[in-house]
Protein backbone atom coordinates (compact mmCIF):
# COMPACT_ATOMS: atom_id res chain seq x y z
CA UNK A 1 0.00 0.00 0.00
CA UNK A 2 1.60 3.43 -1.55
CA UNK A 3 1.45 6.12 1.58
CA UNK A 4 0.93 9.54 1.07
CA UNK A 5 3.50 12.07 2.69
CA UNK A 6 3.58 15.45 3.58
CA UNK A 7 5.83 16.37 0.43
CA UNK A 8 3.00 14.79 -2.19
CA UNK A 9 0.71 16.94 -0.24
CA UNK A 10 2.16 19.61 -1.25
CA UNK A 11 2.63 18.69 -4.31
CA UNK A 12 -0.98 17.82 -5.35
CA UNK A 13 -2.09 21.78 -3.34
CA UNK A 14 -1.38 23.47 -6.52
CA UNK A 15 -3.45 21.72 -8.92
CA UNK A 16 -6.09 21.44 -6.02
CA UNK A 17 -6.95 25.02 -6.23
CA UNK A 18 -5.42 26.59 -9.43
CA UNK A 19 -8.85 26.65 -10.60
CA UNK A 20 -10.24 28.55 -8.13
CA UNK A 21 -7.16 31.08 -7.91
CA UNK A 22 -7.73 31.82 -11.48
CA UNK A 23 -11.44 32.57 -11.07
CA UNK A 24 -10.30 35.00 -8.10
CA UNK A 25 -8.02 36.52 -10.89
CA UNK A 26 -10.31 36.91 -13.40
CA UNK A 27 -13.21 37.98 -11.46
CA UNK A 28 -11.01 41.36 -10.51
CA UNK A 29 -12.21 44.26 -12.20
CA UNK A 30 -10.57 45.05 -15.65
CA UNK A 31 -9.87 48.75 -14.59
CA UNK A 32 -8.18 48.29 -11.05
CA UNK A 33 -5.41 50.21 -10.75
CA UNK A 34 -7.24 53.97 -12.23
CA UNK A 35 -9.04 56.30 -10.40
CA UNK A 36 -8.09 59.46 -8.64
CA UNK A 37 -6.10 60.92 -5.99
CA UNK A 38 -4.94 63.93 -4.01
CA UNK A 39 -5.06 66.37 -1.03
CA UNK A 40 -8.10 68.25 0.68
CA UNK A 41 -7.27 71.39 2.43
CA UNK A 42 -9.41 74.43 3.91
CA UNK A 43 -7.09 77.61 3.76
CA UNK A 44 -3.86 75.17 3.79
CA UNK A 45 -4.93 72.87 6.67
CA UNK A 46 -5.07 69.65 5.49
CA UNK A 47 -8.08 68.18 6.47
CA UNK A 48 -8.52 64.30 7.55
CA UNK A 49 -11.89 62.48 7.56
CA UNK A 50 -13.17 63.71 4.36
CA UNK A 51 -14.95 61.21 1.63
CA UNK A 52 -14.91 62.06 -1.89
CA UNK A 53 -17.58 60.96 -3.63
CA UNK A 54 -18.24 60.21 -7.78
CA UNK A 55 -20.87 61.22 -10.06
CA UNK A 56 -21.66 60.58 -13.97
CA UNK A 57 -22.75 63.99 -14.16
CA UNK A 58 -23.82 67.37 -12.28
CA UNK A 59 -27.51 66.64 -11.84
CA UNK A 60 -27.00 63.31 -9.93
CA UNK A 61 -25.27 65.31 -7.05
CA UNK A 62 -28.69 66.73 -5.17
CA UNK A 63 -30.15 63.35 -6.51
CA UNK A 64 -27.74 61.50 -4.15
CA UNK A 65 -27.16 59.04 -7.26
CA UNK A 66 -23.53 58.58 -5.87
CA UNK A 67 -20.89 55.92 -8.11
CA UNK A 68 -18.38 55.65 -5.73
CA UNK A 69 -17.23 56.85 -2.72
CA UNK A 70 -13.63 56.93 -0.82
CA UNK A 71 -12.45 56.28 2.34
CA UNK A 72 -11.93 58.97 4.79
CA UNK A 73 -8.83 61.37 3.99
CA UNK A 74 -6.05 60.68 5.87
CA UNK A 75 -4.32 62.37 8.26
CA UNK A 76 -2.30 64.63 5.95
CA UNK A 77 -5.15 65.20 3.64
CA UNK A 78 -4.79 62.66 1.68
CA UNK A 79 -7.16 60.07 -0.49
CA UNK A 80 -7.45 57.28 -3.43
CA UNK A 81 -10.68 56.74 -5.02
CA UNK A 82 -10.56 53.33 -7.73
CA UNK A 83 -12.89 54.29 -10.61
CA UNK A 84 -13.24 52.36 -14.06
CA UNK A 85 -12.11 54.90 -17.14
CA UNK A 86 -14.77 57.68 -17.57
CA UNK A 87 -15.92 61.46 -17.29
CA UNK A 88 -16.84 62.23 -13.39
CA UNK A 89 -17.86 64.55 -11.52
CA UNK A 90 -16.25 64.53 -7.81
CA UNK A 91 -17.10 65.87 -4.64
CA UNK A 92 -15.51 66.01 -1.23
CA UNK A 93 -17.86 66.20 1.97
CA UNK A 94 -17.49 65.78 5.76
CA UNK A 95 -20.92 64.75 6.16
CA UNK A 96 -23.94 62.76 4.99
CA UNK A 97 -27.20 64.11 4.84
CA UNK A 98 -28.27 67.94 5.33
CA UNK A 99 -25.15 70.07 6.36
CA UNK A 100 -24.63 71.67 9.12
CA UNK A 101 -22.89 74.86 9.80
CA UNK A 102 -18.90 74.67 10.18
CA UNK A 103 -19.11 71.16 7.76
CA UNK A 104 -16.44 70.90 5.06
CA UNK A 105 -17.39 71.04 1.30
CA UNK A 106 -16.16 71.42 -2.16
CA UNK A 107 -17.22 71.03 -5.58
CA UNK A 108 -14.01 70.21 -7.81
CA UNK A 109 -13.91 73.22 -10.41
CA UNK A 110 -12.16 71.15 -12.83
CA UNK A 111 -15.29 68.61 -13.20
CA UNK A 112 -15.66 66.93 -15.39
CA UNK A 113 -12.36 64.93 -14.77
CA UNK A 114 -11.42 62.34 -16.95
CA UNK A 115 -10.19 58.48 -16.06
CA UNK A 116 -7.49 56.42 -17.88
CA UNK A 117 -7.14 52.95 -17.59
CA UNK A 118 -3.77 52.15 -15.27
CA UNK A 119 -3.55 55.79 -14.26
CA UNK A 120 -4.81 58.13 -11.52
CA UNK A 121 -5.75 61.52 -12.35
CA UNK A 122 -4.60 63.93 -9.61
CA UNK A 123 -7.59 65.80 -7.98
CA UNK A 124 -7.36 68.36 -5.04
CA UNK A 125 -9.96 70.22 -3.38
CA UNK A 126 -9.96 73.78 -1.96
CA UNK A 127 -12.45 73.46 1.08
CA UNK A 128 -15.01 76.06 2.58
CA UNK A 129 -17.00 75.34 5.85
CA UNK A 130 -20.79 75.73 5.18
CA UNK A 131 -21.62 78.39 7.20
CA UNK A 132 -25.00 79.77 9.35
CA UNK A 133 -27.59 81.34 6.76
CA UNK A 134 -31.24 82.62 8.04
CA UNK A 135 -34.12 81.13 7.52
CA UNK A 136 -35.96 82.72 4.11
CA UNK A 137 -37.92 85.66 4.77
CA UNK A 138 -41.96 86.44 3.58
CA UNK A 139 -41.55 89.20 1.15
CA UNK A 140 -44.06 90.87 -2.10
CA UNK A 141 -41.64 89.15 -4.92
CA UNK A 142 -39.72 86.59 -4.15
CA UNK A 143 -35.56 86.51 -4.73
CA UNK A 144 -32.18 86.06 -3.56
CA UNK A 145 -30.01 88.45 -1.59
CA UNK A 146 -26.47 87.54 0.21
CA UNK A 147 -22.69 88.22 -0.37
CA UNK A 148 -19.89 86.21 -1.93
CA UNK A 149 -16.81 86.21 0.38
CA UNK A 150 -13.18 84.74 0.27
CA UNK A 151 -11.54 83.51 3.61
CA UNK A 152 -14.39 85.92 5.20
CA UNK A 153 -13.98 88.98 3.52
CA UNK A 154 -16.40 90.11 1.05
CA UNK A 155 -15.04 89.94 -2.54
CA UNK A 156 -15.14 92.77 -5.05
CA UNK A 157 -16.18 92.67 -9.30
CA UNK A 158 -17.12 89.07 -9.06
CA UNK A 159 -19.88 87.50 -11.02
CA UNK A 160 -22.83 85.60 -9.68
CA UNK A 161 -24.06 83.18 -11.92
CA UNK A 162 -27.78 81.71 -11.77
CA UNK A 163 -28.34 78.72 -14.15
CA UNK A 164 -31.85 77.00 -14.49
CA UNK A 165 -30.23 73.41 -14.91
CA UNK A 166 -27.18 71.82 -15.44
CA UNK A 167 -27.29 71.03 -18.77
CA UNK A 168 -24.88 73.19 -20.02
CA UNK A 169 -22.11 71.89 -17.34
CA UNK A 170 -22.12 75.85 -16.19
CA UNK A 171 -20.38 76.43 -19.46
CA UNK A 172 -21.23 79.51 -21.79
CA UNK A 173 -24.39 81.82 -21.51
CA UNK A 174 -26.65 81.39 -17.42
CA UNK A 175 -30.11 82.39 -17.30
CA UNK A 176 -28.66 85.37 -15.07
CA UNK A 177 -25.14 86.64 -14.86
CA UNK A 178 -25.18 89.59 -12.09
CA UNK A 179 -21.91 91.71 -11.63
CA UNK A 180 -21.19 92.31 -7.71
CA UNK A 181 -19.01 94.98 -7.41
CA UNK A 182 -18.53 95.69 -3.55
CA UNK A 183 -19.72 91.58 -2.81
CA UNK A 184 -23.00 92.11 -1.95
CA UNK A 185 -26.22 91.40 -4.04
CA UNK A 186 -29.54 90.88 -4.43
CA UNK A 187 -32.16 90.28 -7.68
CA UNK A 188 -35.97 89.18 -8.77
CA UNK A 189 -36.68 85.92 -9.60
CA UNK A 190 -39.36 84.23 -10.15
CA UNK A 191 -40.27 80.59 -7.90
CA UNK A 192 -38.31 77.74 -8.88
CA UNK A 193 -34.82 75.89 -8.70
CA UNK A 194 -31.42 77.53 -9.11
CA UNK A 195 -27.87 76.80 -9.14
CA UNK A 196 -25.30 79.24 -8.36
CA UNK A 197 -21.70 80.21 -9.05
CA UNK A 198 -19.85 82.78 -8.52
CA UNK A 199 -16.35 83.77 -10.64
CA UNK A 200 -14.11 86.03 -10.45
CA UNK A 201 -11.14 85.51 -13.05
CA UNK A 202 -7.59 87.40 -12.76
CA UNK A 203 -7.63 87.98 -16.62
CA UNK A 204 -10.85 89.73 -16.51
CA UNK A 205 -14.17 88.67 -18.28
CA UNK A 206 -17.50 86.71 -17.74
CA UNK A 207 -16.84 83.63 -19.59
CA UNK A 208 -13.94 81.42 -20.01
CA UNK A 209 -11.93 78.42 -18.17
CA UNK A 210 -11.26 78.22 -14.43
CA UNK A 211 -7.62 78.85 -14.34
CA UNK A 212 -5.03 78.14 -11.51
CA UNK A 213 -5.18 81.51 -9.13
CA UNK A 214 -8.73 82.90 -10.27
CA UNK A 215 -12.04 82.67 -7.91
CA UNK A 216 -14.60 80.20 -8.14
CA UNK A 217 -17.34 78.16 -6.29
CA UNK A 218 -20.33 76.21 -6.91
CA UNK A 219 -22.63 77.04 -4.18
CA UNK A 220 -22.53 74.50 -1.37
CA UNK A 221 -27.01 74.29 -1.06
CA UNK A 222 -27.28 73.94 -4.91
CA UNK A 223 -29.87 73.93 -6.14
CA UNK A 224 -31.60 76.66 -4.28
CA UNK A 225 -35.24 76.23 -4.19
CA UNK A 226 -37.09 79.65 -4.31
CA UNK A 227 -40.67 79.44 -3.41
CA UNK A 228 -43.53 82.53 -4.20
CA UNK A 229 -43.18 85.47 -2.14
CA UNK A 230 -39.85 84.19 -0.03
CA UNK A 231 -36.27 85.91 -0.12
CA UNK A 232 -33.37 83.44 0.33
CA UNK A 233 -29.89 84.71 2.34
CA UNK A 234 -27.32 83.03 0.46
CA UNK A 235 -23.39 83.24 1.45
CA UNK A 236 -21.44 82.20 -1.05
CA UNK A 237 -17.78 81.59 -0.43
CA UNK A 238 -15.61 81.36 -3.63
CA UNK A 239 -12.13 79.58 -2.89
CA UNK A 240 -8.75 79.93 -5.47
CA UNK A 241 -7.51 76.69 -7.81
CA UNK A 242 -4.52 75.72 -6.34
CA UNK A 243 -2.42 73.50 -8.29
CA UNK A 244 -0.10 72.27 -5.26
CA UNK A 245 -3.37 70.24 -4.37
CA UNK A 246 -3.06 68.98 -8.35
CA UNK A 247 0.38 67.86 -8.42
CA UNK A 248 1.64 64.59 -8.06
CA UNK A 249 4.02 61.69 -9.30
CA UNK A 250 2.05 59.43 -11.17
CA UNK A 251 1.14 62.09 -14.09
CA UNK A 252 -1.50 61.34 -16.75
CA UNK A 253 -0.10 60.76 -20.69
CA UNK A 254 -2.04 63.06 -22.72
CA UNK A 255 -4.47 62.24 -24.40
CA UNK A 256 -6.60 64.56 -27.11
CA UNK A 257 -5.61 67.29 -29.55
CA UNK A 258 -2.73 69.90 -29.18
CA UNK A 259 -0.32 72.03 -31.65
CA UNK A 260 -0.58 75.90 -32.97
CA UNK A 261 -3.02 78.45 -33.81
CA UNK A 262 -1.63 80.78 -36.46
CA UNK A 263 -3.04 83.95 -38.04
CA UNK A 264 -3.55 84.95 -41.74
CA UNK A 265 0.22 86.39 -41.90
CA UNK A 266 1.38 83.15 -41.01
CA UNK A 267 2.44 84.12 -37.39
CA UNK A 268 1.52 81.85 -34.10
CA UNK A 269 -1.09 83.53 -32.02
CA UNK A 270 -1.75 83.79 -28.15
CA UNK A 271 -4.64 84.48 -25.86
CA UNK A 272 -7.15 82.24 -28.19
CA UNK A 273 -9.31 79.26 -27.07
CA UNK A 274 -9.96 75.67 -28.83
CA UNK A 275 -13.05 74.38 -28.83
CA UNK A 276 -13.98 71.06 -29.59
CA UNK A 277 -17.79 69.97 -30.20
CA UNK A 278 -19.26 66.06 -30.26
CA UNK A 279 -21.09 67.68 -33.51
CA UNK A 280 -20.20 69.31 -36.92
CA UNK A 281 -22.58 72.44 -36.46
CA UNK A 282 -20.15 73.65 -33.97
CA UNK A 283 -22.72 76.15 -32.50
CA UNK A 284 -23.93 76.82 -28.68
CA UNK A 285 -21.68 75.74 -25.80
CA UNK A 286 -18.31 73.64 -26.43
CA UNK A 287 -18.47 69.84 -25.17
CA UNK A 288 -14.42 70.92 -24.57
CA UNK A 289 -12.51 73.72 -24.36
CA UNK A 290 -8.32 74.58 -23.68
CA UNK A 291 -6.78 76.69 -21.64
CA UNK A 292 -5.44 80.09 -23.81
CA UNK A 293 -3.01 79.43 -26.50
CA UNK A 294 0.60 80.72 -24.94
CA UNK A 295 2.65 83.16 -26.84
CA UNK A 296 3.99 80.53 -29.20
CA UNK A 297 0.43 80.01 -30.52
CA UNK A 298 0.76 76.88 -28.87
CA UNK A 299 -2.31 74.26 -27.25
CA UNK A 300 -2.95 70.92 -25.44
CA UNK A 301 -6.91 70.15 -24.78
CA UNK A 302 -7.33 66.66 -22.96
CA UNK A 303 -10.12 64.83 -24.70
CA UNK A 304 -11.76 61.39 -24.06
CA UNK A 305 -10.09 59.14 -26.37
CA UNK A 306 -12.49 57.42 -28.29
CA UNK A 307 -14.45 60.01 -30.84
CA UNK A 308 -14.61 62.38 -33.46
CA UNK A 309 -14.38 66.20 -32.73
CA UNK A 310 -15.26 68.96 -34.67
CA UNK A 311 -12.56 72.33 -33.51
CA UNK A 312 -12.33 75.29 -33.93
CA UNK A 313 -9.98 78.54 -32.15
CA UNK A 314 -11.43 81.52 -31.41
CA UNK A 315 -10.80 84.72 -29.12
CA UNK A 316 -13.97 84.83 -26.39
CA UNK A 317 -16.71 82.50 -24.64
CA UNK A 318 -20.13 82.61 -25.45
CA UNK A 319 -22.52 84.42 -28.00
CA UNK A 320 -21.25 84.86 -31.89
CA UNK A 321 -18.39 85.63 -32.91
CA UNK A 322 -18.22 89.64 -32.89
CA UNK A 323 -16.70 91.69 -35.87
CA UNK A 324 -12.95 91.64 -36.04
CA UNK A 325 -13.13 88.78 -33.36
CA UNK A 326 -9.87 86.48 -34.42
CA UNK A 327 -11.82 82.64 -35.54
CA UNK A 328 -10.98 79.92 -37.70
CA UNK A 329 -12.35 76.44 -37.93
CA UNK A 330 -10.45 73.46 -37.84
CA UNK A 331 -9.60 73.13 -41.87
CA UNK A 332 -7.72 69.50 -42.86
CA UNK A 333 -10.89 67.92 -44.31
CA UNK A 334 -14.09 69.52 -45.48
CA UNK A 335 -15.81 68.23 -42.08
CA UNK A 336 -12.90 70.28 -39.65
CA UNK A 337 -12.77 67.22 -37.89
CA UNK A 338 -10.71 64.70 -35.94
CA UNK A 339 -10.31 61.37 -34.78
CA UNK A 340 -9.21 59.93 -31.74
CA UNK A 341 -8.96 55.82 -31.39
CA UNK A 342 -7.61 53.76 -28.42
CA UNK A 343 -4.96 52.84 -31.02
CA UNK A 344 -3.86 56.42 -31.55
CA UNK A 345 -5.31 59.21 -28.83
CA UNK A 346 -3.59 61.99 -29.49
CA UNK A 347 -3.42 64.49 -32.61
CA UNK A 348 -1.19 67.17 -34.07
CA UNK A 349 -3.68 70.07 -35.28
CA UNK A 350 -2.64 73.49 -36.67
CA UNK A 351 -6.01 76.22 -36.62
CA UNK A 352 -5.40 79.29 -38.81
CA UNK A 353 -7.50 82.32 -37.83
CA UNK A 354 -8.75 85.62 -39.60
CA UNK A 355 -10.26 88.50 -38.25
CA UNK A 356 -14.25 88.17 -38.42
CA UNK A 357 -15.74 90.52 -41.31
CA UNK A 358 -18.81 92.58 -41.16
CA UNK A 359 -21.86 90.30 -42.46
Amino acid sequence: MKRSGKGERMRQFPARYFFLLMLLFVALPAWAGSGVKGRAAWRGELVPGLRISAYRQIADIPRGKVLAVSEPTALDGTYQLELPPGSYVLVARSFSGEPKPGDYFCYYSGSPIQVQAGHYTNVGFNLIRVPAEPAPRKARRSGLQGEISYQGELLEKVYLYVYRDTKSGFKGPAYNIVPVEKGKFRLRLPPGDYYLLARKRLAGGRYGPVAIGDYFNFYYGNPVHLEKGTIRSIHLETITRLSNLEQGEDELPFQGVRGRVFGADGAPVAGLYVFAYRHPKMTGTPDFFSAATDAEGRFALRLPPSGRYYLLARQSFGGPAAEGELYGKYSRNSEHRVELTEANPVREVEIHVQPISAR
